[in-house]
């Protein structure tokens, strides 16, 4: 579960996890509160197409690569026309993309 709570205009953001263990860091996109399954992906690209991927509904997707938003988005790679993930963690948002696919962060 994770819970994002307004901080003095900046958003701390907190893993939950069943075990009670707990995890803060910065929100970014999306605020609010969330509840799904937490589940990892060794990816390290194509965080555009498991954000649209519909096998991911529900679920809090941990990305391992430490890097993620570098390439932007594009209108030619998403799986769906949504974002299915319940969550996503990453350890170093990318806030400026720097590839020439890229229309929009």
């Amino acid at each position: 579960m994770g819970t994002w709570k307004g901080n003095g205009g900046t958003a701390t953001a907190v893993l939950v996890l069943e075990d009670g263990r707990s995890f803060r860091g910065r929100a970014y996109g999306a605020v609010g509160e969330t509840f799904g399954e937490a589940v990892f992906n060794t990816g390290m690209t194509g965080y555009q197409e498991t954000l649209t991927d519909p096998s991911y509904h529900r679920q809090v997707v941990v990305m391992t690569a430490p890097h993620v938003g570098n390439t932007g988005v594009n209108d030619e790679d998403p799986e769906s026309g949504r974002f299915w993930v319940a969550g996503y963690v990453v350890r170093d948002p990318a806030r400026v993309p720097s590839s020439w696919r890229a229309k929009r962060s």
